[in-house]
């Protein structure tokens, strides 16, 4: 009776520990969302002017410690929305903090060339990755393709969202 207990246990625990790959898709989909937005500009578009900027196409996120690099201050506001959702989450869910080891988001730029035909759509490919690790090793990992352009506020709207500092 007692081993199987501790196997029912076992078994919660771990199920505890799955839920971990719903939430990086929470995470992934809201964060190629137009709804991802760096003081009224897509969030997308200003991480892309980031990777023009620092010369790397390449930009990540952790999320357990608020870190971006390239460092950058104004995107300081979006790691700190997706860690504040990624913390709420996991409390949302009933699973203990200490199960997180990981949780990291990859972004890498494809630069294309505007082609002139196309007028404003966005012509750069972004590969936005998410890796949610567990205490136990296992890997949550899920990815989604946007197209983007560089952020330009002469063509962009600015939504009109209120921001805590």
């Amino acid at each position: 009776m007692k081993t199987y207990l501790l196997s029912i246990l076992k078994r919660l625990v771990m199920s505890k520990r799955k839920l971990l790959k719903n939430i990086a898709s929470g995470i992934i989909n809201s964060f190629i969302s137009r709804n991802n937005d760096v003081y009224g500009y897509w969030g997308i578009g200003k991480l892309y002017s980031l990777m023009v900027l620092s010369k790397s196409m390449e930009v990540e996120i952790n999320l357990i410690d608020k870190i971006i690099k390239p460092k950058n201050k104004e995107l300081k506001l979006l790691v700190n929305i997706y860690s504040k959702y990624l913390f709420s989450q996991i409390k949302k869910q009933g699973i203990k903090e200490e199960y997180l080891s990981k949780a990291t988001i990859e972004i890498k730029g494809y630069p294309n060339k505007p082609i002139l035909a196309l007028g404003r759509l966005a012509p750069h490919r972004i590969r936005c990755k998410i890796i949610i690790e567990n205490d136990l090793g296992k890997k949550y990992s899920l990815e989604r393709n946007v197209w983007c352009r560089e952020h330009n506020p002469k063509l962009e709207s600015k939504s009109t969202r209120n921001y805590e500092n």
